[in-house]
């Protein structure tokens, strides 16, 4: 992959973080503070812009609109000097339910998907409790749960095994390629108040059993990775501004959990670690 840019893409539901997360990476890059650096010219962060503009006032940035689709190309370069592509989008997550439901990568996402040699898929442990079944309840307590319901839903972790299935189909149906390597990122682990030293795969098969089963089946482990994230450090509020996001500046707050449990303020690291193992 010498002679070409690595491509990753990012993909993630709906209060994920991904907006935030993709801000508070640009203020890195632009504070030249983490592992990657830019390369050639600026690109356009308009996608960014209310967001930036939001966590600067130390205020959380509102949530994408439904129908939005924008995507901002972030050409950066590691400390190996390896060239990355970096698409980080800002669309609904509700684009994600859409996918599940039709059964179908729409075009808008097809290019993105088919051309990635990695990709990180962001998860907000919170928002995935897990789903009550056989081993929590008795079996009948849940077909006379299912006998009242309107319909089925598929638990969180199910909704993301399938959305991997659906990107890993697309990718090689069309391309015949190998699968891409993939960074899990763990996203508002602040919120999830965990031990100092808690390490992100422990977590996500605490909170994510079947996921984490998957792609341990499915990716070699030195083309799997997973990370912790807390892109704002704390919860955030429009009531009451954060003081040190105003004093201190936006670049200055967030860090990344390591595969080793330790914090580090470069939230860069998943990206430059998804690069070595692709080159690897």
């Amino acid at each position: 992959m010498a002679d070409k840019s690595l491509q990753i893409a990012v993909f993630g539901e709906s209060n994920v973080g991904k907006s935030h997360y993709g801000a508070q990476l640009i203020g890195r890059l632009n504070a030249q503070t983490g592992s990657l650096r830019m390369r050639g010219a600026a690109p356009d962060f308009g996608a960014f812009e209310d967001v930036v503009l939001a966590l600067n006032d130390g205020v959380p940035g509102a949530h994408t609109a439904a129908g939005t689709y924008t995507e901002t190309l972030l050409p950066v370069l590691t400390q190996d000097n390896v060239a990355i592509d970096l698409n980080w989008p800002d669309y609904a997550g509700e684009q994600v339910s859409h996918i599940l439901e039709d059964r179908r990568i729409p075009y808008s996402w097809q290019q993105r998907v088919e051309t990635a040699d990695g990709w990180i898929l962001m998860i907000r442990p919170k928002n995935t409790s897990l789903a009550e079944d056989i081993f929590s309840r008795p079996l009948g307590d849940l077909q006379s749960a299912r006998s009242d319901s309107q319909g089925f839903e598929r638990s969180p972790q199910a909704r993301l095994v399938e959305l991997l299935q659906m990107l890993l189909y697309t990718t090689y149906a069309r391309t015949r390629k190998a699968k891409p390597a993939l960074a899990v990122v763990l996203s508002c682990w602040d919120e999830l108040e965990l031990p100092e030293g808690s390490a992100p795969e422990q977590v996500l098969r605490q909170y994510l059993p079947l996921l984490a089963a998957f792609i341990r089946n499915n990716w070699e482990e030195h083309r799997r990775l997973i990370f912790g994230l807390s892109a704002t450090q704390v919860a955030l509020s429009k009531d009451a501004p954060n003081q040190d996001f105003i004093y201190k500046g936006a670049e200055q707050m967030g860090w990344i959990v390591t595969a080793a449990g330790t914090s580090k303020p470069d939230l860069t690291i998943p990206i430059a670690q998804l690069a070595q193992a692709l080159n690897g």
